[in-house]
């Protein structure tokens, strides 16, 4: 199952959160939250913040108009604080390399480099998508089938790529049992023809060889389980 991170604003978009996840959760999605109540009292939030995210495949920042104007009872711009909770969470997905994509809602563009801080830059030119409040669930879903798609595409380019290192090291592993089982069977042999050499020396090579084959089979069955799964 697939997890997301969901960031977003209470005053700006907490009334579409709940009904996203619950859509998501239809195409096995499994959203993580990081509210302040999924953290216990005297926890480092950004500690929790970090492990959660390294946890996820991707985050999904919730933008609606007033994700860039929300102020504190100061009057401050809360995007301006460093300490502001969903400054940190995109500021740590970003350094985390976690890929993010802007949901946007009402009309909302995704910010210019402009109007948000210089940290959360590459936030300006990440692909967003728009969610239709009037089309709510329709949107939600075809957001669902499209992130389906990136990660299962992204999870098959990384395995794609580590294929050939497993091909090779298993062709090796082969090549070692099977001269292994041909030394052990030329020094059963040679006895026969030269008498006087010892009888036993093919243990060794074949006691070699038996554990080599055995892991070749292990790893060959590991190799092939990601297409029995798709099979099942």
């Amino acid at each position: 199952m697939a997890r997301l991170f969901i960031s977003y604003r209470r005053s700006d978009t907490g009334a579409y959160a709940d009904r996203l996840v619950a859509r998501l959760s239809a195409f096995q999605f499994q959203a993580i939250f990081q509210d302040r109540e999924d953290i216990d009292l005297a926890d480092n939030y950004a500690d929790q913040i970090r492990a959660g995210l390294a946890k996820c495949d991707a985050v999904l920042v919730l933008i609606g108009p007033s994700w860039t104007k929300a102020q504190d009872p100061a009057g401050n711009k809360r995007l301006d604080i460093p300490n502001d909770w969903v400054r940190r969470e995109v500021t740590l997905a970003l350094r985390m390399g976690v890929p993010i994509v802007p949901v946007l809602f009402d009309g909302m563009r995704t910010p210019s480099a402009a109007d948000i801080p210089n940290d959360l830059a590459p936030l300006a030119t990440a692909q967003g998508y728009d969610i239709n409040g009037n089309y709510f669930d329709r949107d939600a879903d075809d957001l669902a089938r499209r992130l389906e798609q990136s990660i299962v595409s992204r999870a098959r380019a990384s395995s794609d790529q580590t294929a050939p290192v497993k091909s090779v090291f298993l062709t090796q592993l082969q090549g070692i049992w099977i001269g292994l089982c041909v030394i052990a069977f030329g020094l059963a042999i040679v006895p026969f023809f030269s008498p006087a050499l010892p009888r036993n020396f093919w243990m060794f090579p074949a006691s070699m060889a038996v554990p080599a084959f055995l892991y070749w089979m292990y790893l060959q069955g590991e190799t092939l389980r990601p297409a029995r799964s798709r099979l099942a």
